[in-house]
């Protein structure tokens, strides 16, 4: 495997993502300690991310990996009891990008923050850890923006082996951002479909 250099940077894929979308909390009632409150889904609240990754394959293979960090927060209210739960995780993350059209990827968070009143309530998790699993769709609409479709699932674990059956759940939209567009265009990797794609091509 190829590893990433100063002298190469400019050659490889190196990007930024952030996204807000709809997400919910399920069975949260041991990760958040929240005693005999009931077990049912959240309502649909915030999801948000940002992210960097950095390419750590060669730029013309038809499949990449992508290695980098995934800060993810859920803000969302519980009904019974009436509550505002909040989730904060950072997350080394990998990713594996197939014909730069489709990606799934994972990540842990061995730190995280949580909260049962709303934001400003978030502390450190103590022995709270999470992981992920996601997949998308990639449009590369012009060289320095990309725009994907998500679907996400995290979980939590606790030092007892405990797991939660979310938090949490994610749909929706990321925007990537990539830090040498026009260097990318000599690879492979440099491919956009246009702001008219699929009805056409601005190229």
């Amino acid at each position: 495997m190829m590893l990433l250099s100063p002298s190469t940077a400019s050659a490889w894929n190196i990007y930024t993502e952030m996204g807000t979308s709809a997400g919910k909390i399920s069975g949260a009632t041991d990760y958040f300690g929240l005693g005999t409150s009931d077990d049912s889904s959240s309502n649909l609240g915030f999801m948000g991310s940002l992210s960097f990754y950095i390419q750590s394959s060669p730029t013309r293979f038809p499949i990449k990996l992508f290695l980098g960090m995934q800060n993810r927060m859920y803000f969302v209210s519980l009904e019974n009891p009436s509550t505002s739960l909040a989730m904060d995780t950072l997350n080394l993350a990998a990713r594996v990008e197939f014909w730069n059209r489709f990606y799934a990827g994972a990540g842990y968070a061995p730190v995280t923050f949580k909260g049962v009143n709303g934001p400003m309530s978030l502390r450190n998790g103590g022995d709270a850890t999470a992981y992920f699993f996601e997949g998308g769709v990639i449009w590369r609409v012009i060289p320095e923006l990309q725009i994907a479709l998500t679907y996400s699932m995290e979980y939590g674990l606790l030092a007892n082996g405990v797991h939660s059956p979310a938090p949490a759940t994610e749909y929706g939209l990321r925007f990537r951002f990539p830090i040498f567009p026009y260097e990318a265009q000599k690879g492979a990797a440099g491919e956009f479909d246009g702001f008219r794609y699929p009805f056409g091509f601005m190229k």
